[in-house]
């Protein structure tokens, strides 16, 4: 009950201060993502669409590729993106096997990013516990917080990230 109310309270504070940033993207005042999970039965897969700052982002990609000359843009650098987000973003299913993740998008807007990442789960079948992880820019910031919010199995659900936290299950 604690935890859940922690959650809440946490997990509504990320969400105004999301709501309240400044245009500028070196002005951000927190480090965070929002991920929205969804599940598409007919089509047998999860999407993640994983909101991130660009800024964050290209530090973040930079570093994990080290030594590597990359633009910022073209497929070069989409590759580079989808390789950090396969890094720091999983999903398991009920048996524990990893999902592998293929690229639906990304996508830009002024200060902000839209990874789009998806995972084959089946044509009809029902979409057992996923369990899912989300270390993306914890390697950067002590203070990184990120919201998966899923709407998969016909129930809606936030989940919260900080440096540290291991994979959680959605039910």
């Amino acid at each position: 009950m604690v935890k859940d109310l922690r959650l809440a309270v946490t997990l509504g504070l990320t969400l105004l201060a999301w709501s309240a940033i400044p245009s500028r993207a070196e002005a951000h005042p927190i480090h965070s993502t929002i991920t929205e999970l969804v599940s598409d039965r007919a089509r047998g897969t999860v999407r993640a669409t994983i909101r991130v700052f660009a800024d964050d982002l290209r530090t973040a990609v930079l570093r994990s590729a080290p030594g590597r000359a990359l633009p910022t843009d073209g497929p070069a650098w989409e590759n580079a993106v989808l390789a950090y987000a396969s890094s720091t973003f999983a999903l398991r299913d009920s048996r524990g096997r990893a999902l592998s993740l293929r690229s639906c998008g990304i996508r830009r807007t002024a200060d902000l990013v839209w990874i789009c990442v998806e995972a084959g789960v089946g044509v009809g079948h029902e979409i057992g516990p996923l369990r899912v992880g989300n270390s993306m820019l914890c390697e950067l910031y002590e203070d990184q917080v990120n919201v998966v919010q899923s709407a998969v199995g016909g129930s809606r659900r936030s989940l919260l990230f900080v440096r540290g936290d291991r994979l959680k299950e959605l039910r």
